[in-house]
């Protein structure tokens, strides 16, 4: 009867390594630096973005995101994800950019167009943008009036 070889083989596996490699592994090892800080690991391996970032290192955060920086960039820089630098700003109380419209917010951008209000004033009222008001309103189905000089 003929068994498998090599890689296979139950057996392939049960030899002891060269003592070259061990003497190796023991030089490698002995090279590790033994004084780590237990409390900068833990703070570096912690799941929660809060242990992970400082207090100083999230106000940097803020205060570059209401200078105008973008989360992309903030996510780059700080090493986390989108989610976590919202989460971070929201907790912050930081107005953010870019926000949908409510739909309470919808509605009023809906009647006070069909009073005769423009786009631009709702935004405005609104705190919104031009380009958030009209993508509402097409959505919304509104015929749009035709814009001046146009």
């Amino acid at each position: 009867m003929v068994g498998p070889v090599g890689s296979a083989s139950n057996k392939s596996g049960r030899l002891l390594p060269p003592l070259e490699k061990v003497q190796k592994l023991a030089e490698l090892m002995a090279t590790i630096p033994t004084d780590s800080n237990p409390d900068r690991d833990e703070v570096e391996r912690s799941w929660l973005i809060r242990r992970r970032l400082t207090d100083e290192q999230v106000a940097e955060m803020v205060g570059l995101y209401e200078s105008g920086v973008g989360t992309p960039a903030l996510c780059k820089q700080f090493g986390i994800s989108k989610p976590s630098v919202l989460e971070l700003l929201h907790d912050r109380g930081v107005q953010m950019r870019r926000q949908p419209l409510t739909k309470a917010q919808r509605t009023r951008a809906v009647a006070l167009y069909e009073e005769g209000f423009a786009i631009k004033p709702i935004a405005a009222e609104l705190g919104s943008s031009f380009g958030a008001v009209h993508r509402v309103l097409k959505a919304e189905s509104v015929r749009l009036r035709p814009r001046p000089g146009r």
